[in-house]
């Protein structure tokens, strides 16, 4: 273990000296309140983490375990204390496998809610995060799990980490020859490697090299949908993304495999509307217009037996609850409910199966479990004067802003902060607008940065 990265478990925690001092005085119920409600840690803490009494960063890494705390300001002390210098990598391999098992009890209560027959499955992402502590933390957790690649390089490092026991691997990605030819190798060995077809171009090399090493290959097809998300990754989703095949590809491969004698190859259906979808709308979008591909290739002849609704699954950085790039507005039940319900209506209604479920859920598994810790350098603080009412004839956005500060500070009501927001906003507009143009002066421009 390097010096800036440690593992940190809260039994070993009291041997790093990790004991809250007596002699620091606690702080009050209020104080610990109000901080709780400036930094939002309620909500964005997911319930691994907290503000103790001293006012210092708790670490819960297994929820399930409350009692269990690691005092964050304590664990850096005790790190100090033994030489080592910030930054530093806290790691919590705990709230990884906690992470898993909450996916898979969310989609487990879905699936009992609905009465689907399918299996659910996570295939974790090593994109993500490829450190051994991390993958070792999740296949030893107890809980079913998958590997995916996206490349040759990531492909090797699955297939080490799966050693002899049979695992579900998904290969995405650009793949040449020897990309394909590894994971048919793997598929030799034992496991079931889903080789996902992107482009036209490969279905000719997986076939050559299936028959030369002479192996059955387990065949996927990523579906592009019409139906796009939002955010910073929406290109990944969409008609112009730059994976997948288009509706005519679609029917282009069933007839090559088909042709070929290996229609029975292809097993699993995949889509990817991109990474840390904020809305929940977005996402069931999807699903239902996936899962008339699933329809439609059953008509065909196509055996789907595994449904791979890709990555998507967002954290909720921001504990806002919101559409933002950094937030989410749903919540892992939810999440799980909307895949559900949108593949097993499309199975009820067409008479059809229900399939394995699969998400490439990474960001929601690894997000939570480090912390990055940095000594300060410096401190800049922002000095405000207290604010006071416009004059009488003050123009009515220098109003506005007043009345909008008053109801803040009287009501206090959190909900609408951001309605509050947006009016302060389209006031400060209006004023630099305003001023631009002459209508106010300098000191009533300047009453608005006070």
């Amino acid at each position: 273990m390097s010096d800036d990265m440690s593992m940190v478990s809260p039994s070993s925690a009291g041997e790093h000296g990790v004991l809250r001092s007596m002699q620091e005085v606690a702080m009050s119920s209020q104080e610990a309140s109000k901080m709780l409600r400036t930094y939002n840690i309620a909500w964005w803490g997911n319930n691994y983490y907290d503000v103790n009494e001293l006012g210092h960063i708790s670490v819960c890494p297994d929820p399930d375990v409350p009692e269990a705390r690691v005092d964050l300001a304590e664990l850096v002390k005790a790190r100090e204390a033994q030489g080592q210098r910030l930054p530093a990598l806290f790691c919590f391999p705990q709230i990884l496998q906690h992470r898993l098992r909450s996916i898979n009890a969310a989609f487990k209560r879905a699936r009992e809610s609905y009465g689907y027959n399918g299996d659910y499955f996570l295939v974790y992402p090593i994109k993500v995060n490829q450190h051994r502590r991390v993958i070792e933390s999740l296949i030893h957790s107890g809980e079913p799990l998958g590997l995916e690649a996206g490349s040759k390089a990531e492909l090797m490092a699955v297939l080490a980490h799966a050693g002899m026991t049979r695992s579900v691997i998904v290969c995405n990605g650009y793949k040449d020859r020897e990309y394909i030819r590894l994971a048919l190798v793997g598929e030799k060995m034992g496991h079931k490697v889903y080789l996902v077809i992107e482009k036209m171009s490969e279905i000719a090399i997986v076939l050559e090299e299936a028959e030369r090493l002479n192996v059955v290959p387990r065949l996927g097809v990523r579906a592009r949908l019409a139906s796009q998300g939002s955010g910073k990754w929406q290109s990944s989703g969409g008609e112009k993304s730059k994976f997948g095949l288009a509706a005519t590809q679609v029917l282009q491969l069933v007839e090559i495999l088909r042709e070929a004698g290996h229609l029975e190859s292809l097993q699993l259906l995949h889509f990817h509307l991109g990474s840390q979808m904020a809305n929940i709308r977005d996402i069931a979008t999807g699903v239902r217009e996936s899962a008339r591909f699933y329809v439609e290739l059953h008509k065909l002849g196509v055996n789907i037996q595994c449904f791979d609704v890709g990555g998507g699954l967002g954290v909720d950085y921001e504990g806002t609850r919101s559409q933002s790039d950094c937030s989410v507005n749903y919540g892992l039940n939810e999440y799980a409910n909307n895949i559900i319900w949108a593949i097993g209506d499309a199975c009820e209604e067409n008479g059809l199966p229900h399939p394995t479920v699969i998400t490439e859920s990474g960001r929601a598994v690894t997000a939570h479990h480090t912390v990055l810790v940095s000594n300060i350098i410096g401190v800049e603080r922002n000095e405000y004067t207290e604010a006071t009412p416009p004059a009488e004839e003050a123009a009515r956005p220098l109003q506005s802003m007043w009345e909008t500060w008053l109801e803040m500070h009287e009501t206090g009501n959190r909900r609408s902060l951001r309605e509050w927001l947006h009016d302060s906003q389209m006031d400060l507009h209006d004023i630099h607008i305003g001023y631009s143009s002459g209508t106010f002066n300098l000191q009533e421009r300047a009453k608005i940065a006070l």
